[in-house]
């Protein structure tokens, strides 16, 4: 191991392929800033590239952009309260309440520092663990899924905000939306009303970008014409504090470990990661009520699991040739195109190219790390600009991010669709982030659900018989129960 691994560090030193990460990593972060846009989509875009390419620094550039995509998505999370990816919505949440502070700079920093260290341990546990996470994350069947879909549905508790209601109003909304379409297992329309479009169902960046980013475009356009949009910036280090940065380190490693574990489970990926890192670093927290308001730890805990998520992602498509994300999919789909075939041999065959983009997705975290504090006053200065010039533009790369999906005016019509919706549930204080969780998980737990009966033949039971799905069921019960519990004693006290 120690062997192939100064192999690969050899390998990633060469200038042509250090030339190749650094223009993964820019390209990852242009991506990620973009709304409407994300790290498969600029895969997608980057793969005709990487033809002429030999496959180690085409690899390499690959994963590059993957995971520099995962933190180009916190910038305008922060600064404008837009999540430019969906991992990066919990981020939002602290995130942009940190700028309104006037704490913009002391927020970016958090978000490079632990988006970086996120993707080293990340890059660290893949390189130590591979094998052990793989036959880890192959004990997951249907029962498993449904009982992970549980558990991230269970946060709906912490994010209730000022009523409970309103926030299962917004989950109902949210599972709704996601039973739009045919039945994958009947073949027979659901809630169409003879729409053709919504045959394939509705698709989950429209959703997501009209509902946190198109309707904050309103929002701004509508704070500045009424003189509520004033933001202060405080000057300062854009660096936490060292009594801050050791109280974030276990913030960053519990979202590490969570973002490389919930990765390495094929379909998971790095939103469900980042959703249930935030939800953890809030429950472990002395102070959860302070959460959503502003908090270092709600940006570092997500921020660290979605780029840890990058390595986890890696392991089912490198040991087993199973894309862990949508991402990697496209990625595997470039590594083919190389003539290589991902899974058990290809770490017995290419040694050499899989410790090089071991090595390299660390390097790549360092990269990012460099880029991200240089950029810093150039973040920062997005929100200097006034809301009447820069949200047409904003909405503008909305509209292109939708339309690029399929080149769908349908699609634009259910962004701006969303974007109404997010609108009048924000004017009458309905929590988003509950929309956005019921369709990231919804389908995956109608689906497996389903499929888990089918295999026990219609008994529930087997949602108990198996031990990571019955752990993970109980610990969604007591996520879910001790919010309630909390929110009691402080009425009572």
């Amino acid at each position: 191991m120690l062997e192939n691994l100064a192999i690969g560090l050899q390998q990633v030193l060469i200038p042509y392929n250090l030339l190749w990460i650094l223009i993964g990593v820019s390209m990852g972060i242009f991506v990620g800033v973009l709304p409407g846009l994300n790290s498969t989509a600029g895969l997608a875009i980057m793969i005709p590239f990487t033809f002429f390419m030999d496959p180690i620094p085409a690899f390499l550039m690959m994963v590059s952009l993957y995971m520099a995509a995962e933190y180009g998505g916190s910038i305008t999370s922060i600064t404008l309260g837009i999540p430019g990816t969906p991992p990066a919505i919990p981020t939002c949440w602290d995130g942009f309440p940190l700028t309104q502070k006037g704490l913009v700079r002391k927020a970016l920093g958090v978000s490079i520092i632990s988006s970086s260290m996120g993707g080293m341990i990340g890059a660290i546990i893949l390189i130590v663990a591979v094998v052990p996470i793989s036959n880890f994350a192959l004990r997951f069947g249907p029962a498993e899924y449904f009982a992970l879909a549980v558990f991230g549905l269970s946060i709906v508790a912490s994010l209730a905000g000022k009523s409970v209601v309103k926030s299962l109003i917004s989950v109902t909304i949210g599972l709704l939306i996601v039973v739009i379409g045919v039945d994958v297992f009947t073949g027979y329309p659901r809630f169409t009303f003879g729409v053709v479009e919504f045959l394939e169902g509705i698709p989950f960046i429209p959703a997501l970008v009209g509902l946190f980013a198109v309707s904050k475009v309103f929002h701004l356009i509508e704070e500045e014409r009424t003189g509520i949009r004033k933001f202060t910036e405080r000057a300062g280090s854009q660096f936490p504090s060292l009594k801050e940065f050791k109280s974030l380190i276990v913030s960053i490693l519990r979202g590490s470990g969570i973002g490389t574990l919930i990765g390495a489970i094929p379909g998971a990926g790095a939103t469900i990661a980042s959703l249930i890192a935030y939800n953890e670093e809030k429950r472990a927290s002395k102070h959860p009520e302070k959460f959503g308001t502003g908090v270092l730890e709600g940006v570092s805990a997500p921020e660290s699991a979605n780029n840890a998520a990058v390595g986890g992602a890696l392991i089912p498509l490198i040991t087993l040739g199973i894309p862990g994300s949508g991402s990697t999919a496209v990625m595997l789909g470039g590594l083919m195109l190389q003539g290589l075939k991902p899974g058990p041999l290809l770490m017995s065959e290419q040694p050499v190219l899989v410790y090089s983009v071991l090595v390299g997705l660390f390097l790549a975290a360092l990269y990012q790390f460099a880029i991200g504090l240089l950029g810093i006053r150039l973040w920062v200065a997005i929100i200097r600009v006034r809301a009447s010039l820069l949200m047409p533009f904003v909405l503008g790369l909305c509209i292109i991010g939708a339309y690029s999906l399929g080149n769908s005016v349908f699609n634009v019509i259910l962004l701006l669709a969303f974007g109404i919706l997010g609108y009048l549930l924000e004017k009458f204080e309905f929590p988003l982030a509950p929309v956005i969780l019921a369709i990231v998980l919804g389908g995956i737990a109608e689906a497996n659900f389903r499929r888990a009966l089918a295999i026990s033949g219609g008994s529930s039971v087997i949602f108990f018989t198996k031990p990571i799905s019955l752990v993970l069921i109980i610990i969604a019960l007591v996520s879910f129960v001790i919010p309630f519990i909390r929110m009691r004693r402080k009425r009572g006290g």
